[in-house]
């Protein structure tokens, strides 16, 4: 990881519908780090990550990104620190890949220019990171679950962002690409030293892969601390109210959850 502060947060409070969604958020996320976000359903999460880069702007409390102020941020400032991949994204539009990927770079250039060829530099890196030059040509539509959600990942890379926001981007993935796509997200930390904050349901692949765990429970903070903290008995239990067997891994050790039956 490196020095410094990617991401702060300070005291954030949302309400949606005239419901309380997320209560006094309270975070610092350091650059190069990867934090997943766990808890139940309706625990906030998704809201947290939309709070983050701006794409919900009515909240209280201080959000910045790379000491920008999200709240009075411009979206094009925001768009160069913070590249964001929901969680349900459009899989009907006819656009070529590649097309796809440039209009990500909106932030990088004028609203009326031309892609220019580090425009096109940024395109292909970002298919070469993801291992999905060989789509260039393809259209969205015509893309399996996997393939587009690593599309959209690669669209998040071409905007050339140190933050990288996921909402839990292997959701209805099938094994193969779970896999693929949680090591991808790994390197991406590792070998590229992206900042990466993903919305989890799989406890599993969050402790496999992340440097700390950031537990919502009914939008608070209920945890957040280094992967061998939360694997202890009652941690789990008094964020999720069930019980949970624990395993080792069979190579590394890593303590992961089973279910009870």
């Amino acid at each position: 990881m490196s020095n410094g502060t990617a991401i702060r947060v300070r005291n954030l409070q949302c309400r949606l519908g005239g419901r309380a969604v997320l209560t006094d958020i309270s975070l610092d996320i350091a650059a190069g780090e990867f934090v997943s976000i766990i808890g139940p359903n309706g625990a906030g999460k998704s809201t947290l990550v939309k709070c983050l880069n701006g794409v919900l702007r009515e909240w209280g409390g201080d959000v910045e990104l790379e000491g920008l102020d999200v709240r009075s941020g411009a979206p094009r400032e925001i768009a160069r620190r913070a590249a964001y991949v929901p969680q349900i994204h459009s899989t009907s539009m006819a656009f070529p890949v590649a097309e796809f990927l440039m209009m990500s770079r909106y932030a990088r250039r004028g609203p009326f220019s031309a892609p220019g060829r580090t425009d096109f530099e940024a395109v292909d890196r970002a298919l070469e990171l993801t291992h999905t030059s060989d789509l260039r040509e393809r259209s969205l539509n015509t893309l399996s679950g996997g393939e587009s959600q690593k599309i959209y990942i690669a669209a998040a890379l071409a905007q050339e962002t140190p933050i990288l926001l996921l909402d839990e981007p292997i959701t209805f993935l099938d094994p193969r690409y779970q896999h693929e796509v949680n090591l991808l997200l790994k390197r991406l930390n590792r070998e590229q030293g992206l900042t990466v904050v993903s919305v989890s349901h799989d406890i599993n692949s969050a402790v496999l892969s992340s440097h700390r765990i950031l537990g919502l429970k009914a939008g608070r903070n209920v945890f957040l601390d280094r992967v061998e903290a939360l694997m202890q008995p009652g941690q789990l239990t008094a964020i999720f109210d069930t019980d949970f067997l624990f395993v080792a891994h069979p190579e590394s050790g890593q303590p992961l959850v089973v279910p009870r039956h």
